[in-house]
C-alpha cells in the first residue's frame, strides 16, 4: 500500500468520522488498525482464553427441533418412465412375481432367478 500524504490522511479521517459518526480518535485508531490488518497482524483479533470458552459455549447452544421441520417435498411422477415401465410389465406377463417399485423399478423372477430392471432417464446435455 503506498504512503499517504497529510492531506490524505485527514480526508480519511473526516470521512470516517462523517460516515461512521464517529470521534476523531476513534477514526484515527480504525485507520490504524486497517493499516495493520493491511501488513498482515491478525493479533488484534486474538481472543483471551475466555473468550474463546465464550465463544464456544455460544456456538454449541440447545436449538429448538421444533423451530426446523422437515418437509417432505412431494415426489413427481415422471409419465414417461411410467409408461414405458408398463411396457415392460406387459411384456413379462410370462415370468412370476412381477413388481413395480415408483414408476421406475421392475422386478421379477425368469427361470427361478430374480432380476430387477432400473429405468434411468439421463439429464439433456448443456449446449
Amino acid at each position: 500500500m503506498a504512503k499517504r500524504t497529510p492531506e490524505q490522511y485527514e480526508a480519511l479521517i473526516l470521512n470516517h468520522m462523517r460516515s461512521l459518526g464517529c470521534t476523531r480518535e476513534e477514526a484515527i485508531d480504525l485507520i490504524d488498525c486497517d493499516d495493520e490488518i493491511d501488513h498482515g497482524n491478525t493479533e488484534l483479533f486474538a481472543l483471551t482464553a475466555e473468550q474463546k470458552k465464550l465463544v464456544r459455549q455460544v456456538t454449541k447452544a440447545d436449538r429448538d427441533p421444533e423451530k426446523r421441520k422437515n418437509v417432505k417435498r412431494e415426489r413427481k411422477v415422471d409419465e414417461d418412465k411410467k409408461i414405458l415401465i408398463e411396457m415392460l410389465e406387459k411384456a413379462l406377463t410370462g415370468c412370476e412375481n412381477v413388481s413395480v417399485k415408483n414408476e421406475a423399478e421392475i422386478s421379477f423372477i425368469f427361470n427361478e432367478n430374480t432380476y430387477t430392471v432400473k429405468l434411468t432417464k439421463h439429464r439433456a446435455k448443456k449446449a
